[in-house]
């Protein structure tokens, strides 16, 4: 999937900035779910700044069960620290939330932070109701100009099991080297558009 979205404050009639938005799901072993995300923000004057902030521009909420206050879950980071107070705006490559649903079904979501992404490793937002984001601003303001949009490369893997801390090395290695995603018109005789690695 590839969009182009537009920001306004709801008072300026005036776009701020565009966001292209690239999603891509991926089907991995055994049933489970990869969804690799990656946007970029152009602003429509020179520069913009997002101000510092513990939340940033993904984050992912699980379901009760697997929330450490509300089903016994657990946070654990690519360190292998884990819960919030050991987690919460510390950098890691990686963030876990992994838990049991009902039926002793155990299973989590991987959220995997990209090499090129700006202040990599990112900082996390972590909470044990069950939020994890990647605070791109927690330390610092970002600016994104024309010439050089805000660009940043996430990944989800929603697993079976508990953390596989191994697997998940890997799955961020791949990561690491995957190429960005672009959109590129179709031949002059479709009319479609194709969204491919460059």
């Amino acid at each position: 999937m590839a969009v182009r979205l537009a920001w306004n404050d709801g008072h300026d009639p005036k776009d701020l900035l565009e966001q292209d938005l690239f999603a891509a799901l991926i089907p991995g072993p055994d049933g489970e779910t990869f969804l690799e995300l990656q946007t970029s923000f152009r602003p429509m004057a020179a520069q913009l700044e997002f101000g510092k902030t513990n939340f940033g521009f993904l984050a992912v909420r699980v379901a009760k069960a697997i929330s450490g206050f509300f089903g016994g879950g657990t946070l654990t980071n690519s360190h292998g620290d884990v819960g919030e107070p050991a987690l919460f705006g510390k950098t890691a490559i990686w963030m876990d939330y992994s838990g049991t649903q009902p039926g002793d079904k155990k299973e989590g979501i991987t959220f995997f932070d990209h090499p090129t992404n700006p202040g990599h490793p990112t900082a996390w937002h972590v909470r044990e109701d069950g939020w994890m984001g990647a605070s791109t601003c927690l330390a610092t303001p970002r600016t994104t100009t024309q010439n050089e949009p805000l660009t940043l490369r996430y990944l989800l893997h929603a697993h079976q099991g508990m953390l596989d801390a191994k697997r998940e090395d890997e799955a961020f290695a791949a990561f690491a080297k995957r190429s960005p995603l672009s959109l590129l018109k179709a031949p002059a005789k479709h009319t479609a558009y194709a969204v491919r690695r460059i």
